[in-house]
């Protein structure tokens, strides 16, 4: 049976972090567990119409303001 560590282990893997030590596998699991708690957040049957466009606007070459 796969403990807390071993399913940290082979996610760090998934992605390509081969060589964390236990500091790093306690922020992964941290970073997991936040990226969860704010998906939960989110509304699920939201529209595609109904999403949020964030969008920037470079300014131009000189350093003039639009």
């Amino acid at each position: 049976m796969a403990t807390n560590d071993d399913i940290l282990l082979q996610t760090a893997a998934t992605v390509g972090l081969m060589r964390l030590n236990a500091a790093h596998l306690e922020q992964l699991k941290r970073a997991l567990e936040s990226a969860r708690e704010l998906g939960d957040k989110l509304p699920k049957d939201l529209h595609y119409s109904e999403e949020i466009a964030v969008t920037f606007r470079l300014s131009p070459a000189g350093g003039s303001k639009p």
